[in-house]
């Protein structure tokens, strides 16, 4: 604060001393004075000149006359300014003027600045709360999220065979732009849940967005080994439709557009753009020279995303992931076990949104919840919910009411409805 109020006192006078000498000491005073003489010389041979042009008979005498008079004329006007200057009428109203000047300059840069200014924004406390308050608007503090990307890091070093911690890790990493730590996080949940096309879509967007946003070979190669797993999985549809299209090759972005006006759900609020995107690119890749010749934004998509170009389905209202089983619980289930797999709300009643069921020897599963997979008739669905607490938990008697004995696994941390490739395990017997 005292160095910024320092800066604001020298540059008021800087300004001043600016505006003042040049009042004060007259301003162009010895400029003017040469600029007179230098005229006067003129006025002296134009002179010279005229009795030279009479001498030799050039001129009449009227017009030497005539002549005469109007340099000597020019010659009392000269003189007479100069005796003005000398006498200091004229710099007085200008030393008045630089006085008022000198006064209301800094009075003025003052009151504007109590008036319209923030004088606590240079306070290291007032930078610090509008920190707090700007990241707690997002959710979370910026101390907070790394105190949780530690915490996470610290049980991963104890438990690396954990997919849920890397899961979070990921999530975590990628929501405070930390690209490289959520790819790292990534690679080691692709690991320990291989062929996870949600998991694989999500490893190549965090590389593209680790790279500046460009979709490298290994990243295309990335998403297009997510298609081969899940032709429908719209992150690899999305991204590979805007790497076509910066290619330039439309009619194959088109493709990719087209197949994922066919995932999205009816009410996507992207789904125009894309559709128009699929007439710009048929436009252009000459598949369809009927389409209008106008020029929609293809790349819209890509300006709206936080790491690269996608598109989200979110309004999907569904829940997709994977469940897993710890090795040290698999010799207390049998094969024929049933597998519970919900989303609940966050606080409140732990009544699921959704829920489906498999057996034990389905896992590792790739599940998806939609609102449709309600508890029963009147009870509350995805759609009626923001973010959910994801679980499984294995059921001997197939009895959806937890009893003791029942192995279970519960996301430690909320996510979004809409999110994919969410990792539950189960790691622990209920008592």
């Amino acid at each position: 604060m005292t160095t910024f109020i320092i800066i604001c006192v020298l540059m008021a006078v800087i300004a001043v001393a600016a505006v003042f000498y040049p009042l004060w000491t007259g301003g162009r005073s010895d400029a003017d004075a040469s600029q007179r003489e230098h005229v006067l010389g003129i006025l002296r041979q134009q002179a010279a000149d005229l009795e030279a042009e009479r001498a030799a008979g050039r001129i009449d005498q009227d017009e030497y006359e005539e002549t005469r008079m109007e340099l000597e004329r020019r010659v009392l006007e000269e003189a007479r300014q100069e005796k003005v200057e000398q006498s200091g009428t004229a710099s007085k109203l200008t030393k008045q003027l630089a006085i008022v000047l000198a006064v209301i300059i800094p009075a003025a840069a003052a009151f504007g600045y109590v008036a319209l200014g923030r004088y606590t924004a240079m306070d290291p406390a007032f930078l610090a709360a509008m920190e707090r308050q700007s990241m707690q608007s997002r959710g979370h503090s910026a101390a907070e999220m790394q105190k949780m990307m530690d915490d996470l890091r610290a049980q991963l070093e104890a438990n690396p065979q954990n997919p849920e911690g890397w899961f979070m890790l990921a999530r975590v990493a990628a929501s405070v732009n930390r690209f490289d730590d959520a790819l790292e996080a990534f690679k080691r949940l692709d690991a320990l849940v291989p062929n996870n096309a949600d998991i694989i879509a999500d490893m190549a967007d965090m590389m593209a967005a680790a790279n500046g946003k460009v979709i490298t070979p290994d990243v295309e190669k990335l998403l297009q080994k997510a298609l081969s797993i899940d032709p429908g999985q719209w992150k690899a549809l999305a991204l590979l439709a805007i790497n076509a299209w910066d290619k330039q090759q439309y009619a194959k972005a088109a493709e990719y557009w087209e197949r994922l006006v066919q995932v999205v759900p009816p009410d996507f609020p992207d789904l125009d753009q894309i559709r128009a995107n699929i007439d710009e690119a048929k436009r252009l890749g000459g598949v369809n020279d009927s389409i209008s010749q106008s020029s929609p934004n293809a790349r819209q998509l890509s300006d709206a995303g936080e790491s690269v170009p996608t598109a989200s389905p979110e309004n999907g209202r569904v829940i997709a992931g994977t469940v897993t089983l710890a090795d040290d619980l698999k010799g207390k289930v049998s094969p024929t076990d049933t597998v519970f797999i919900y989303a609940r709300p966050v606080s409140g009643s732990r009544m699921p949104v959704a829920y489906t069921s498999i057996e034990v020897k389905d896992l590792p599963y790739n599940f998806t919840l939609n609102e449709s997979m309600t508890m029963a008739m009147g009870a509350d669905t995805l759609r009626n919910v923001d973010t959910v607490i994801v679980g499984a938990r294995i059921s001997k008697t197939g009895n959806f009411m937890p009893q003791s004995g029942d192995l279970e696994g519960e996301m430690k941390s909320p996510v979004e409805v809409g999110d994919r490739g969410v990792v539950v395990q189960i790691t622990s017997v209920r008592q």
